[in-house]
């Protein structure tokens, strides 16, 4: 009985309310110092990386170009929404990375990377007619949820094949 006094309860679980704390070494590390060689995919204001952390655990780093207007703000916006959002069809984040010169998001990796890999790809990628309906059932299952299901609206602004993982 003792030692289960012990125990987290749910809310203490990782997966949760649980971010795990990652040095900005550790980020590079598992980048191969943010070479082009692990480089997923470039967006607006960053660039997103596949990293192995020291725990072999495969994620993505979205490091945001801090001489980007908007971008810090476009950070804290980030890591106050993705932090609060519990959905199957949602990227979880991992962590964060911040300092003055130095800001990105630990999101969980997804191995068969982007939609927009799969709908456009040279590589003959195929998807069948079953695929494509589950995968818009559950884009618009995670939207749902973000318009009406959580506590707060939250808007994506920016729905593209590329950012459907």
């Amino acid at each position: 009985m003792r030692k289960n006094a012990n125990a987290p309860s749910k809310e203490e679980s990782p997966g949760l309310n649980y971010h795990r704390w990652i040095p900005y070494f550790e980020l590079a590390r598992a980048t191969d110092n943010f070479s082009e060689a692990n480089l997923l995919g470039r967006g607006s204001i960053g660039k997103v990386y596949k990293g192995s952390l020291d725990d072999e655990l495969l994620v993505a780093v979205k490091v945001l170009n801090l001489e980007v207007e908007g971008a810090s703000r476009s950070f804290d916006a980030e890591c106050r929404t993705l932090g609060q959002v519990r959905h199957r069809n949602l990227v979880k984040i991992i962590s964060t990375c911040s300092n003055l010169e130095f800001k990105a998001l630990v999101l969980e990796f997804m191995p068969n990377l982007s939609l927009d890999k799969w709908l456009y790809s040279e590589n003959q990628r195929f998807l069948t007619l079953l695929q494509r309906i589950n995968i818009m059932l559950d884009v618009s299952l995670g939207l749902d949820y973000l318009h009406h299901q959580h506590h707060h609206v939250i808007v994506h602004c920016d729905l593209k094949p590329s950012n459907i993982l």
